[in-house]
């Protein structure tokens, strides 16, 4: 399984995969503790994790309030 989460340090969304137990923020290089970080969203695969990521800066950039009412959390 793959969680979409927020960078706590520099903010941008990243996708990680609960198989490990930290991930490193290739905008910032902090190394996120995955157990800890505020989940965005859920996705069984890769695919559906950028696409979810993808969706997520779209609305961002919008200015528009973010829902997730379309995926899985």
């Amino acid at each position: 399984m793959y969680l979409v989460i927020n960078c706590p340090s520099c903010g941008k969304i990243i996708m990680a995969s609960t198989a490990n137990m930290t991930r490193s923020c290739p905008h910032c290089s902090l190394k996120i503790d995955v157990r800890s970080a505020k989940v965005l969203a859920r996705s069984r695969t890769t695919q559906e994790a950028v696409e979810i990521i993808q969706e997520l800066k779209q609305r961002k950039s919008k200015d528009s309030p973010v829902t997730f009412k379309k995926f899985r959390a």
